[in-house]
């Protein structure tokens, strides 16, 4: 993607003009490079004794949030450990499939750990999917549209956190306690 972006740079500069083209070609390289980097986290390897300040990520959210139709809003003011910060993207990737027609996900500081709470005007719960939380996963059930439950449900269980979920009629409000 970084090959793809400078060509781009390269091409606008010889060029004089950007156009639409270019445009359109920059927003979508723009898009591909921010999914990386949220997938790098969520999905990769990472250190539980590496940290990850605030303004990482924050500059992931707030760029992810360009080209998507869930807002997403870190309350959190403390510096949390990478292996945490995957946990908190996988939990992110599971609301997104809850908000299907977008909506707000805020993250807040807990007692022990964070809260999310989603406001929406319409969301959509799978129970199964969400009933993961609460038992081993079998990942030979789950799609490759739903793997991040399963993904999520392990990470918890690795980190040895808890998990809460409550539902209202605005949305979902969950707690994840590090211990």
């Amino acid at each position: 993607m970084g090959a793809i972006s400078n060509g781009l740079e390269l091409l606008q500069l010889s060029q004089q003009q950007g156009g639409a083209e270019f445009d359109l070609i920059t927003q979508s390289v723009e898009s591909a490079t921010t999914r990386l980097r949220f997938y790098r986290i969520a999905l990769g390897r990472v250190s539980a004794d590496q940290k990850m300040g605030r303004a990482e990520i924050l500059s992931i959210l707030t760029a992810m949030e360009k080209h998507q139709k869930q807002k997403c809003q870190w309350n959190s003011t403390v510096d949390l450990s990478r292996r945490q910060v995957k946990l908190v993207f996988l939990m992110l990737m599971c609301l997104e499939t809850a908000l299907p027609w977008g909506g707000r996900i805020e993250i807040s500081d807990s007692a022990k750990g964070l809260e999310f709470t989603t406001i929406s005007d319409r969301f959509k719960i799978n129970d199964e999917l969400w009933s993961h939380f609460e038992q081993p996963v079998n990942f030979a059930e789950l799609s490759s549209a739903q793997i991040h439950f399963g993904l999520a449900s392990a990470e918890i269980r690795k980190q040895h956190a808890r998990y809460a979920m409550t539902q209202n009629p605005t949305g979902l409000c969950i707690r994840i306690d590090f211990t």
